[in-house]
């Protein structure tokens, strides 16, 4: 299968603290791990280790990190054919410090003003399967309109005029629970089934022709399949780090959908893969191998 993978690039830095650092005190990182980041890059970089042909569509600035990024990407065997650079700027950084005590994240940003992408023209290549993360927008609607056979796949992990229109043009919708609360009005409820199906009957009105899935963090997620409204509770494992969980979550589903064409499949999939990689810190380093996914799925079937 091909992948054609649009969006943002980011160079991540990952700090395990002993504890969330307090103002003006010295501090101890126990442990560092960099590697690259950005929703679809590292999407693409996770099938790439599952032998898929993905290929990387995005903007890298032209400095010591946008040489280990590209290094990186060959390392996962990603096609770097689309990798555009931005020669006058240098690569975003993203700084992830994690507190062990309950692996919550901490995430500073530093986006650097990248110009977007350039060329936009990717008809050397036929995907089977788009994936985009709402950056690249002018990108993704031309993609979008030239592969309409291509199954598409929207990371929808925040609210804008840009993300919501790209909702109404994908098959998929696979969203945080943040951007559920925003777009529906509603609060998420843990325990109450009532709200929780209310959220995902709002989101569906406003989208009634895209399947969406919720990812829940370590709820879950929440789906649709055979008219019933279902949360697939997460895999229990003993969570070091969750960053990057829901960048993994969409690469799997993409796998495993367009092999089975079936949307739960492809849920309990994406969940099994997704909480594996919550068991190491960083990202790269947390992509599970396609065989122990495969042994999960197999168990839960």
């Amino acid at each position: 299968m091909k992948y054609l993978c649009i969006g943002h690039i980011a160079y991540d830095i990952t700090l395990l603290m002993k504890d969330f650092p307090k103002e003006n005190t010295r501090n101890e990182i126990v442990e560092k791990y960099e590697a690259g980041g950005g929703s679809t890059a590292n999407s693409a970089c996770l099938l790439g280790y599952w032998d898929q042909e993905a290929y990387i569509c995005g903007v890298i600035g032209y400095d010591s990190y946008s040489e280990k990024l590209k290094k990186e990407f060959g390392d996962f065997k990603v096609q770097t054919n689309f990798l555009e650079f931005d020669y006058e700027n240098k690569t975003p950084l993203t700084y992830v410090i994690i507190n062990p005590l309950n692996a919550s994240r901490t995430i500073l940003q530093h986006k650097q003003g990248l110009a977007n992408i350039k060329k936009n023209d990717y008809s050397t290549v036929t995907p089977d399967a788009i994936l985009l993360d709402g950056h690249e927008y002018d990108t993704a609607v031309k993609t979008l309109k030239y592969m309409p056979n291509a199954v598409s796949i929207l990371d929808a992990g925040r609210v804008n005029k840009n993300v919501l229109d790209l909702c109404t043009k994908v098959n998929f919708i696979i969203c945080s629970k943040e951007f559920a609360e925003e777009v529906s009005g509603i609060k998420m409820a843990d325990n109450d089934t009532s709200v929780i199906a209310n959220i995902y009957q709002n989101l569906k009105q406003k989208f009634p022709k895209q399947e969406i899935v919720v990812t829940l963090e370590d709820k879950g997620a929440l789906y649709s399949y055979e008219n019933h409204i279902k949360i697939l509770p997460a895999l229990k494992v003993n969570v070091k780090d969750t960053t990057g969980a829901g960048d993994i979550f969409h690469g799997a589903f993409a796998y495993q959908y367009m092999k089975t064409k079936n949307v739960e499949d492809a849920v309990k999939f994406a969940n099994i893969t997704a909480g594996l990689s919550t068991q190491s810190v960083g990202v790269k380093n947390s992509y599970p191998k396609l065989d122990e996914v495969m042994k999960y799925y197999e168990q839960a079937q």
